[in-house]
């Protein structure tokens, strides 16, 4: 038989002098980066052609033409010719730091805050979604020794130079505003001051008022005067009368010619002391009159005078009353004695009459004193109130002067901004060329991407190690499996190197799976043939417990095979119509076999047995992850064969295909199928 001359083909294939190991080359970045994008140059540079000029169009609608704005601020110094000084450079070092605060201050919130609210009122259109943030940014401010230049762009000519025009008004105007709070805050307390001296002065004149009532502090000295006198008159008319009743009472015996002669002396002393005033008004009529000359009848010192002649001139009078008062006394001492008792309670009564007087007249010489002395203290405070209050003035006076050099400079629009008439800088075209760029670059990267993420088989050389141990021995293009292409795989599995000598004159069991989901069952066939044609006798064993789908295939569905046989009935392989030596034992109609009944031991002797009559047998197993009996069906196998496809995932295929290498006796071996044109394994 032809399975003599395998097996000898085989041994020396096993006997063969291993091959020589090679050291791996080094592991090159860019050589992997070429490595995974194998088979997608032409998606990329398709995606790049259509992508890339689309983008490029976009670019160029989407560029815009913008317009560039420029004024100019100068801050010029309160000293002259300190940007020339030599010495000493305070000044200047104050000067400019103030430059440098100005323009900070160009571009503080404030000022653009206003510039924002402006340009709200004159641009609605253009300034609905403009934030503090987007004016800002949109202008650039720097400094240039004492110069402020400020620039900005904007696809409205009118637009650019209209945020310039907005911006230097509200710092301009808030620079006034602060100077005018600046000066507020340094007048404020001297105002205040102010205010509370104007207060008190009305407070004063309110008091001097209350007090004084319709008279002034001189009607009043002059009435406080007039009571002086009229006290020193009551008191002397008192003391007379009161002597008068001692006189009275302590000689009531006496005789009325002695009487006579005391009330004589009085009257004499009276009339010289009214003729001594009488001297006293004369020379206060002559010192008048020399006054008069010299000033008028309104002068302080007049007024004084004619004071003094009215005081005379009352107390004269009250001489007068008192020798009226004694003369009226001696005729009563010239009365009888009957007459004497009437005369002395007359002298008590008047007497008492006279106390009376003159306490009520003191009393208000003291209410007179106290209220010249409460108008002398409140026209005293009034005068300092007063001064107080010129003083302030001068030092407002003084600060308003020195407020408008309280800074070491002021600022003024050197070159307003003016509306721009040529076009500063066109995004069109420099958009169009970046979007073409961006597009070809980004399909390439999306290609590249999709590279490094995948986890897909793609070629032959993306399963790594796995074929280190699990040879790749078949790598098909197309969809359908030739005849040419099943005899390369017979011819390579013949060639496979054993793990174990393989007994002579025993069938060589070879178990065909797929590790993921999917059928198998053209692969199986299309082997089974090969075997066939090299006039090998052939059992193809349809094995799949799930699909029955190479039984279906072949015509003998509900035929008696593979599951009567597990289930230890009888069940006879029959032949392929047209195909000499190949024999199918399809899957078979009994539903006791199922796969959770079948053994190991009893898969090894259907095995067995089906074994003895033929040289190759091929077992359609199924899917690894579908079926349970696969794995049983490669561990009674020779030979393990997965059939893979391109798209499986290369996760599941580590897993699944460590059994495939372990489970069968000889181990295992891979059919690629579906191979890219630039598949490294195939042949050239």
């Amino acid at each position: 038989m032809h399975a003599v001359a395998d097996i000898h083909a085989e041994e020396a294939y096993a006997q063969a002098t291993p091959e020589t190991g090679i050291a791996a080359p080094e592991a090159n970045p860019i050589g992997s980066l070429m490595r995974m994008m194998r088979g997608r140059w032409l998606a990329a540079t398709l995606a790049a052609a259509v992508v890339a000029p689309g983008l490029g169009l976009v670019g160029l609608a989407s560029g815009v033409q913008l317009y560039q704005a420029q004024a100019i601020l100068r801050v010029f110094p309160q000293e002259s010719n300190i940007l020339y000084q030599t010495g000493d450079g305070s000044v200047l070092k104050t000067f400019d730091s103030f430059v440098k605060a100005e323009t900070t201050y160009v571009a503080t919130d404030p000022v653009m805050q206003r510039a924002a609210d402006d340009l709200r009122t004159r641009f609605p259109h253009l300034t609905e979604e403009m934030s503090i943030g987007d004016l800002a940014g949109s202008i650039e401010i720097r400094r240039n020794d004492s110069l402020i230049i400020l620039k900005t762009m904007s696809r409205d000519a009118v637009f650019s130079a209209g945020k310039l025009d907005a911006v230097i008004g509200a710092y301009m105007a808030l620079k006034a505003e602060t100077e005018e709070k600046r000066s507020a805050v340094r007048l404020s307390e001297l105002l205040d001051r102010e205010a509370e001296l104007l207060d008190r002065q009305r407070e004063t004149k309110d008091q001097i008022l209350a007090v004084g009532g319709e008279f002034g502090l001189s009607a009043i000295a002059k009435a406080h005067v007039e009571k002086i006198a009229q006290i020193d008159a009551l008191t002397a008319r008192k003391a007379e009368v009161a002597a008068t009743l001692v006189a009275l009472e302590a000689e009531a015996g006496a005789t009325t010619a002695d009487m006579g002669d005391k009330e004589i002396l009085r009257a004499t002393l009276l009339d010289r002391a009214l003729a001594d005033l009488n001297f006293e008004r004369a020379k206060r009529l002559a010192d008048l009159t020399t006054l008069l000359t010299r000033y008028t009848d309104k002068a302080p010192i007049v007024q004084d005078k004619r004071r003094e002649l009215d005081v005379i001139e009352r107390a004269m009078a009250e001489r007068r009353e008192q020798i009226k008062v004694l003369s009226q006394t001696g005729a009563l001492t010239d009365q009888s004695e009957a007459n004497a008792e009437e005369s002395i309670n007359e002298l008590r009564a008047l007497l008492e009459k006279l106390g009376t007087q003159l306490a009520a007249v003191r009393d208000e010489a003291r209410v007179l004193n106290a209220k010249q002395l409460e108008l002398r203290a409140l026209e005293d405070s009034a005068e300092e109130t007063r001064d107080l209050l010129d003083e302030t003035r001068k030092a407002l006076e003084i600060i308003r002067l020195e407020a408008g050099r309280a800074l070491p400079g002021f600022t003024v629009v050197m070159s307003p901004p003016s509306v721009p008439t040529e076009v500063a800088e066109d995004s069109s075209k420099m958009l169009a060329a970046g979007g073409f760029g961006a597009g070809g670059a980004l399909c390439f990267a999306i290609a590249l991407v999709l590279a490094i993420t995948s986890r897909r088989l793609r070629f032959s050389d993306d399963l790594g190690s796995q074929v280190s141990r699990l040879p790749l021995l078949s790598l098909t293009r197309g969809k359908t499996l030739t005849a040419a292409d099943a005899d390369r795989l017979r011819n390579a599995l013949q060639l496979h190197r054993l793990r174990a000598p393989h007994l002579v004159g025993r069938a060589r069991v070879i178990g065909v799976v797929r590790p993921e989901a999917g059928d198998a069952a053209a692969l199986s066939r299309a082997l089974a043939e090969s075997f066939a044609r090299a006039r090998l006798a052939t059992l193809l064993v349809d094995a799949d417990a799930t699909g029955g789908r190479l039984t279906a295939e072949m015509g003998l569905t509900g035929t008696p095979g593979w599951r009567e046989r597990l289930a230890g009935a009888a069940a006879r392989a029959l032949p392929v119509p047209g195909c000499d030596g190949l024999q199918v034992l399809p899957a078979g109609t009994d539903a006791g076999a199922a796969e959770e009944t079948v053994s190991v031991g009893a898969l090894r002797d259907v095995v067995a047995t089906l074994a003895k009559d033929a040289d190759v047998v091929v077992i359609h197993a199924g899917s690894l992850s579908d079926t349970l009996t696969a794995e049983l069906v490669l561990s009674v196998s020779d030979l393990g064969l997965a059939e893979l496809h391109v798209g499986d995932r290369r996760s599941r295929l580590e897993r699944l295909l460590d059994r495939l290498d372990s489970l069968p006796r000889q181990g295992g071996a891979l059919a690629l199928r579906g191979v890219r044109r630039a598949d490294p394994g195939l042949p050239a």
